[in-house]
């Protein structure tokens, strides 16, 4: 038996501010995984995310998330999915740049509807770079979300039935247990 590589965790935060709550929930993702990197999108030429010119720090950042064996990607949702600076990035990876890399997808949003946007969108982003996405995707209830109007999975084996929370809970897109 092969001694096991060491995880090497990097987290990439799309937030739109230095205090976002998509940055916070980056930094409690990275602490939770045990360290890693940080990649901060707001910190990285805006010229250089969209290919119009070469950039160091670009380039580095999309090396470190390529090498990961976890990537987490923390967007906040505008319009049902992930934003543009984090589609930017994306879009610096070659093709199968992803192929050995686990992707934990996560989100805020300012609405209970957009738990889906990460299983729409994020997943087929992710496939389409080879990776492989972590059941489930989810999304930390927000301070405006309305009870009556989170769902969560029931405790039902067989899957995909939803009932409302009792108290605060986080959304995820995919029935717990199953194994997909």
């Amino acid at each position: 038996m092969t001694e096991a590589e060491p995880v090497n965790s990097v987290v990439v935060t799309s937030g739109d501010s230095p205090n976002s709550k998509t940055r916070a929930l980056a930094v409690a993702a990275l602490k939770l995984g045990g360290g890693g990197r940080l990649i901060d999108l707001l910190y990285l030429p805006a010229d250089a995310l969209l290919g119009r010119r070469s950039d160091g720090a670009v380039e580095a950042a999309v090396a470190a998330a390529s090498r990961a064996s976890v990537l987490v990607l923390a967007t906040p949702v505008y319009r049902a999915t992930y934003n543009g600076s984090l589609k930017a990035f994306l879009d610096r990876f070659p093709s199968d740049a992803l192929a050995r890399t686990a992707v934990v997808l996560a989100a805020t949003a300012a609405s209970p509807a957009h738990f889906l946007a990460l299983d729409t969108g994020g997943r087929a982003v992710v496939a389409s770079l080879g990776g492989w996405v972590v059941p489930p995707s989810c999304t930390p209830p927000g301070p405006t979300s309305s009870t009556a109007a989170r769902a969560r999975p029931s405790s039902r084996r067989s899957g995909a039935h939803w009932t409302r929370p009792r108290r605060r809970r986080w959304r995820c897109a995919a029935p717990i247990g199953r194994g997909r």
